[in-house]
């Protein structure tokens, strides 16, 4: 049989071979008879889906961004208006199906109309509960499995959830709509799961062996001999790759010529903190804050504050743990801040409304547990910004009797690159989000496919990064990186020849960091 071969753009590396397995909801395609209660059955049906498939996860040690991401999916199945529209449809008498998939559709086009183009990940979100709520009234679970052999998984648009169903061994996974940045890709890549967007595929491929390889954004169906072997030697090297790597945990981080080099992990949830850790990190270096509240309709009280924090900060006892303040922007705006103009960003919204801030602080500084606590202000761009942080969060400590922690800005904006000197004589730390700055400096949008960790080398973005290295190291300042380029291990020889000394990044990347860190000779450092 003739090869076929289909161009694709990469969204999560790797090289996988599979039968093609088009995934389709739906069923027979006859329409649903169901009532309201049913309706609202089945949303329950998908939201307790999520959470537990979340809370396996959790319960395996496996890193909890993927679960994180299901865990705020579920909370779009719970939205009482979403559920509310669809039920008013079927009382008229529209057949169940096709009131919840326009509920969804409608509701998702309302997010995607938002002033903020990034929001377009979460409609895609909204859709893809519209359609596992379908698959629910079916009852015909959607999956299309077909036992242990690996597939390599294809829709018009993937969910995060796709990539775990329980019935099918998904090796690699195809996705005609989407992006390096959506939660799809954010999952696959925590997994290791390769993917592509951007691909068609005829039905007509159902069942037929493929490989998918990265590298090349291709899909190639009934590969010649040669190209299937091959896959599979990639496939196996890249197994034994994670083992030998893994094995090599208690080796240091330090560089063929000396240089010791800081990694740190970037987290959410506990089952992060404990995946870091476990992979050889020293704490912390970024704490977010803001993925608990992403479906909040009301600033988040200090009580829910601290329940969200409990967990992760016990999980860093003993270690370093730079807690984030909320970090709302537009790809993660929750619904009581949809109104808000786009030129708003995280920490104005925080600043017009310092109670919440102050709460925030201060449960902060209750679940401290051990932590060796630092914390951190996002899109900061001037000195008052941060002293009115400092005022505040100085409050909380001498309300609680304790000390003050050390405060950090984040370096993402150009703003604060031009303001860099006088930040770092203001902050006890900096750290550099490599995403927000490269896309700001490079005037792309974060949802852009060509906004890729390794723009970070541009002439404008890289220049950047040296300037801040340099502030840092004039007022004795410690500065990390925390966006996706810290944890690329390609982009490592860069960083530490830009300065940079700290890397703070998902748990899976430690791993091959740490090899790329002990791989890189630096001979000089950053010009001074």
């Amino acid at each position: 049989m003739t090869s076929e071969y289909y161009a694709g753009v990469a969204g999560a590396p790797g090289v996988a071979v599979g039968r093609v397995r088009h995934l389709t909801y739906g069923g027979n395609g006859e329409p649903a008879t169901a009532s309201p209660a049913q309706v609202g059955a089945a949303f329950d049906a998908v939201a307790a889906r999520l959470r537990c498939t979340a809370q396996a996860m959790r319960g395996r040690g496996e890193n909890g961004t993927p679960a994180d991401i299901l865990e705020a999916t579920a909370l779009i199945a719970d939205d009482p208006d979403l559920r509310a529209a669809a039920v008013a449809a079927v009382e008229t008498g529209v057949p169940a199906d096709r009131a919840v998939a326009d509920a969804a559709e409608r509701y998702a086009a309302v997010l995607a109309a938002l002033p903020d183009p990034t929001l377009a990940a979460r409609a895609a979100d909204v859709r893809q509960v519209g359609r596992r709520v379908v698959q629910q009234l079916r009852a015909d679970g959607g999956t299309n499995g077909n036992g242990p052999e690996p597939v390599i998984l294809v829709a018009e648009e993937l969910g995060a959830d796709d990539l775990l169903e329980p019935a099918m061994v998904v090796a690699g996974a195809v996705s005609r709509l989407g992006g390096p940045n959506a939660h799809v890709a954010i999952v696959a890549r925590a997994l290791g799961v390769p993917l592509l967007f951007g691909v068609f595929l005829p039905s007509a491929t159902e069942g037929r062996q493929a490989v998918l390889d990265t590298v090349t954004a291709t899909l190639t169906v009934d590969p010649p001999p040669h190209r299937l072997e091959a896959a599979r030697q990639a496939e196996a090297a890249a197994r034994e790759r994670r083992q030998e790597l893994a094995a090599r945990r208690d080796l240091p981080a330090v560089t063929r010529d000396g240089v010791p080099v800081t990694l740190l992990v970037n987290v959410s949830t506990a089952a992060d903190a404990v995946a870091g850790l476990a992979a050889g990190a020293s704490g912390a270096g970024l704490v977010r804050t803001e993925v608990p509240f992403l479906s909040a309709r009301a600033w988040p009280t200090r009580a829910e504050h601290a329940a969200a924090l409990r967990p992760v900060l016990a999980a860093l006892s003993g270690h370093p743990a730079t807690v984030r303040t909320l970090d709302f922007a537009p790809d993660k705006l929750p619904p009581f801040l949809w109104g808000t103009s786009s030129r708003h960003r995280g920490l104005e919204l925080m600043l017009a409304a310092p109670h919440s801030l102050a709460d925030q602080f201060a449960a902060i500084l209750d679940e401290a547990d051990g932590a060796r606590l630092r914390i951190m202000i996002p899109m900061v761009t001037t000195v008052a910004q941060l002293d009115r942080c400092r005022e505040l969060l100085s409050a909380a400590a001498a309300e609680r009797g304790v000390p003050v922690p050390p405060l950090g800005a984040m370096i993402e904006l150009p703003e604060a690159v031009a303001a860099v000197d006088e930040l770092a004589g203001a902050a006890d730390f900096l750290s550099l989000g490599s995403n927000d700055l490269t896309a700001a400096l490079l005037g792309l949008d974060r949802r852009d496919p060509a906004l890729t960790p390794g723009r970070i080398a541009d002439p404008a973005v890289l220049a950047a990064v040296v300037s801040v290295v340099r502030a840092a190291r004039r007022h004795e300042r410690d500065v990390s990186v925390c966006g996706d380029a810290a944890g690329d291990p390609a982009l490592v020889p860069l960083l530490l020849g830009a300065g940079c000394r700290i890397l703070s990044m998902a748990p899976t990347a430690l791993d091959e960091v740490r090899a790329a860190v002990r791989d890189t000779t630096l001979g000089t450092s950053a010009p001074e």
